[in-house]
């Protein structure tokens, strides 16, 4: 029972050293901006987690996040670059950094005048790092927005 407890303690720390949680927040990094579900798996299929317990909630929460701006037969497309710009957690992670990835879509074969709205959508990546290694990462819905950031740095 202790081991199961450890276990748990550890979360995806037994996975990870400190090289390959660079390497894994690298190519993740990588996989978001490409804003496609099978390159999401891929990083996880490549470093074995994918069957994991807090990697499967977090595919259950980018999934639920990449439904939030795509339309069902809309043709919901990604229009330019996806940006990227650091943030902290103003919820569940109160403070921590995160990476905020933020994009416009448009929905491509919505009704005109509607298929011409390009729309603006953005989300977090935490990931709890200690020591140097990866224990978990999360969708993060709730953080600072850029003038926020401005006013902490005045602040600190």
């Amino acid at each position: 029972m202790e081991a199961i407890n450890e276990r748990i303690k550890k979360g995806l720390g037994n996975f990870f050293t400190t090289k390959s949680t660079k390497s894994f927040i690298h190519d993740m990094n990588n996989a978001l901006k490409a804003m496609e579900d099978i390159e999401v798996i891929r990083v996880l299929l490549k470093y074995n987690i994918v069957i994991q317990p807090e990697v499967t909630e977090f595919l259950e929460a980018y999934h639920e996040m990449m439904n939030g701006w795509q339309k069902k037969g809309k043709v919901s497309v990604v229009v330019g670059d996806v940006s990227i710009s650091k943030s902290r957690c103003a919820a569940c992670l109160l403070g921590k950094s995160i990476t905020v990835y933020g994009f416009e879509y448009k929905h491509s074969e919505a009704e005109f005048p509607y298929n011409r709205i390009v729309y603006k959508y953005d989300f977090g990546m935490a990931y709890d790092v200690r020591e140097g290694i990866l224990y978990d990462l999360m969708i993060c819905n709730s953080f600072l927005s850029k003038n926020e950031m401005q006013e902490l740095d005045k602040i600190c």
